[in-house]
């Protein structure tokens, strides 16, 4: 067996002092001998690797083909990010060269939508991207496209601008929407760790960043419908529940009987599940105490109600909602009023036989 090599491979150049200055006084010069050393190492330095063997000896293994074409794309990336165009076309033009058999039409679509995300041109990208995966569903470079949509879709979701008519931005929360849907829709919500799942939480906290609770309500409840056990069930359950109570509670308090407390119902069940299911992280969440309130929110909105029949004469149906606040509530403080409003209206009824 071959020793391991002690000297570096001949791809690497180095350079003294005077090197040094040339660098600093003629940077195009070195950039393109930068580009040259990168282009005559896609072979020199993936064609042969040494690997430990045993935690003893080192062994020479051939790099695979793939592994070669892999490296060469990570290095055409990095060009992109440091935005030289230049280099970036000219390694494109030699991994063509190189791998003929690699470049098929999917990987086009796909290497020269990621030069345009790395280039900051969103729309580009999107195009190469959805034209990759409505005409190459199957692809191997369909699972890193639809991460790179990802990204670019929470770009979105954070504030950045869309540009319309080649110059004119706008706001781009909408389309960070539509995008997350869609890679859900194509990727599906039932891997854990997968993209579509990930795309439909983020629309969901998206939605309750933005005080949409319902909207936040309805997709936690769609992700809910895929998971009914472990911890995305019991996450979906949970920002289930709150989204209904944040949804009746963002009207004024004083204002709070007049609307629907169906929510408040709907919120409460999904605390109940959640206190039954997992006790122990129910009480960390203080959702006894949340449960609690509820009660009171509820008990609150009936007694409203009594007290609305009371003043208009109707003593018999105010009394039919004192009883019932007093039976289904009873540790409120709407109980305590309608216990007090029973007593007083039974004061007021005149004695029997006079």
């Amino acid at each position: 067996m071959a020793p391991m090599p002690e000297t570096a491979p001949d791809c690497i150049v180095t350079y003294g002092l005077a090197g040094k200055r040339m660098m600093w006084k003629h940077p195009t010069w070195f950039l393109g001998l930068g580009l040259c050393v990168s282009l005559s190492c896609w072979h020199s330095a993936a064609a042969e690797t040494w690997r430990l063997k045993g935690g003893e000896k080192w062994e020479s293994v051939a790099a695979d083909p793939q592994e070669q074409f892999l490296h060469a794309v990570a290095e055409i990336k990095k060009l992109a990010q440091e935005k030289n165009a230049r280099a970036v076309k000219e390694m494109l033009r030699q991994l063509r060269a190189e791998f003929p058999d690699r470049w098929s039409p999917d990987f086009e679509l796909y290497i020269y939508g990621e030069l345009a995300y790395w280039q900051r041109h969103y729309t580009k990208a999107l195009i190469r991207f959805e034209k990759m995966l409505k005409n190459y569903p199957g692809s191997p470079y369909a699972g890193p496209t639809l991460e790179r949509e990802f990204d670019m879709a929470q770009d979105y979701l954070q504030g950045r601008k869309k540009t319309v008519l080649v110059f004119i931005p706008i706001s781009g929360y909408a389309e960070g929407v539509e995008r997350m849907e869609k890679i859900s829709d194509r990727a599906g919500l039932d891997e854990p760790n997968g993209v579509g799942l990930r795309a439909a939480i983020a629309v969901a906290e998206y939605y309750e960043a933005t005080e949409k609770y319902l909207d936040a309500y309805l997709k936690w409840s769609e992700i809910s419908s895929y998971w009914e056990t472990g911890p995305v069930a019991k996450k979906a359950m949970y920002r289930m529940a709150e989204d209904n109570v944040a949804a009746y509670n963002r009207h004024p308090p004083e204002k709070r009987p007049n609307y629907d407390a169906s929510k408040l119902t709907t919120a409460k069940t999904y605390y109940e599940r959640l206190l039954m299911l997992y006790p122990a992280e129910a009480k960390e969440k203080d959702i006894p105490e949340k449960i609690g309130q509820i009660d009171e929110q509820i008990a609150y909105k009936q007694f409203r109600i009594a007290k609305y029949y009371q003043r208009t004469g109707k003593r018999q149906a105010a009394n039919l909602y004192f009883d019932m606040i007093v039976q289904n509530w009873p540790k409120t403080q709407a109980a305590a009023m309608a216990r007090q409003a029973l007593e007083e209206s039974a004061d007021r009824e005149p004695s029997r036989g006079k």
